[in-house]
């Protein structure tokens, strides 16, 4: 957030508090707090896997490292700092829990993070396998396993890829 090439726990705690804001996810609310304390738990997990500077503070450089290690470091990555904060906030979109997301519910947690509605929309059109018009919780989480561990230039989490 401070744009220094540089990660915090302030940061990281004003990114879920943001995302929070930005998903109309109420103040005081369950859903709310659990965003929050996902935040809270992955910046933890990221301190206990990846270190920090004397400052308190990890390099952008050391995170996508990290998280680009061999696939037995990738999925602690994923386990513990990832898919939390992913499922804090399918969580407080999914209001009727079915485990499942619509097309609207999914752009809107990707609009929160800044991804562009037709980007967002093509991703979703991708990862609904079944082409049911929802997103099951499956479905997501074996999307985003493949984004992480799978050698596919095109899997499309958040969209076309770069």
């Amino acid at each position: 957030m401070g744009h220094d090439g540089f990660l915090d726990e302030h940061d990281m705690m004003l990114v879920g508090v943001a995302v929070c804001d930005r998903l109309s996810v109420p103040e005081p609310s369950e859903q709310r707090d659990a965003v929050v304390a996902a935040y809270r738990q992955a910046w933890q997990h990221a301190v206990d896997l990846i270190g920090t500077d004397d400052q308190g503070r990890i390099s952008r450089a050391s995170y996508v490292r990290h998280a680009m290690r061999p696939s037995s470091g990738r999925m602690t990555f994923v386990a513990r700092i990832v898919w939390p904060i992913g499922d804090a906030l399918w969580d407080a979109l999914d209001t009727d829990g079915d485990e499942q997301l619509t097309r609207a519910e999914y752009l809107r947690l990707f609009a929160a993070y800044d991804v562009a509605g037709r980007t967002a929309r093509e991703a979703f059109e991708r990862l609904d396998g079944n082409r049911d018009g929802r997103l099951s919780k499956d479905e997501f989480a074996q999307a985003l396993y493949n984004f992480y561990y799978g050698r596919d230039p095109e899997i499309p989490i958040f969209g076309r890829p770069g």
